[in-house]
């Protein structure tokens, strides 16, 4: 359930799905069987140093996410006329980059990382030299038997992340495509005054924003998760004419 997945559908529209830090396209299936549903072409990739194990994760960093998802985005222009980017947190932020790069066609944002609920994160510059890993909490339930992510953070690799936000953060007024901005109000990760920075800085695009009340974190397999695919569909056909 961890790899990557491939839905071939119509040559108009292709869905890019990626994933979160330390997480893997389980995380995104759900909602991309849904989206290929509709008839469209579904990618969900995996990003560099994950769904092995975090050692491995160790040698990867930003550039080569955002490399993992440039070569998404041509490869689905291969086959569709035109590419929507729907990332979870990481992936959130990542499909922000390619718009602000002019790569894509619509970015749908879930949970995207502008601010940090835990400030001890935002250390891990401070603490790789001593510190390589840090444990996270036990996930349990139906979460944990359909998704799989690392069960301790390697810091290099989060120091890596903390330092593109501030970057992409900078760029948002460069965005021209339709964004739908998603936020989970009890996520424990992100803060959602994340979604406000993002309504704020994505001056140039138009966009919309939704709130779930119910929500964590993993917003794509929470309770709220088929009203998250149905959102994303009608974003897509609305803002695109997807049919």
């Amino acid at each position: 359930m961890l790899e990557a997945f491939y839905h071939e559908g119509n040559d108009d529209l292709g869905c890019l799905l990626l994933h979160g830090f330390t997480g893997s396209p389980s995380e995104m299936r759900f909602l991309g069987e849904k989206l290929a549903a509709y008839g469209w072409t579904v990618n969900g990739i995996m990003l560099s140093g994950h769904g092995t194990t975090p050692e491995d994760m160790v040698r990867t960093g930003w550039k080569d996410w955002a490399r993992d998802a440039e070569a998404g985005v041509r490869g689905l222009r291969r086959h569709c006329s035109r590419v929507a980017a729907i990332g979870l947190s990481m992936g959130g932020l990542l499909s922000v980059y390619l718009a602000e790069k002019g790569l894509v066609d619509a970015v749908i944002s879930m949970n995207t990382p502008m601010v940090l609920q835990d400030w001890r994160a935002r250390l891990a510059g401070l603490a790789k030299p001593f510190v390589h890993y840090v444990a996270k909490a036990e996930v349990s339930g139906r979460l944990a038997a359909e998704r799989f992510a690392y069960g301790k953070i390697p810091l290099r690799p989060l120091d890596s992340l903390n330092k593109a936000v501030p970057g992409v953060r900078r760029k948002l007024g460069l965005v021209r495509c339709p964004v739908l901005v998603m936020q989970s109000r009890r996520d424990k990760t992100v803060s959602p005054r994340s979604a406000d920075i993002l309504w704020r800085g994505l001056s140039g695009a138009r966009t919309e924003r939704i709130f779930w009340e119910n929500s964590g974190h993993i917003l794509t397999l929470g309770p709220e998760r088929e009203a998250v695919a149905l959102e994303t569909a009608r974003f897509l056909q609305t803002m695109l004419g997807a049919g």
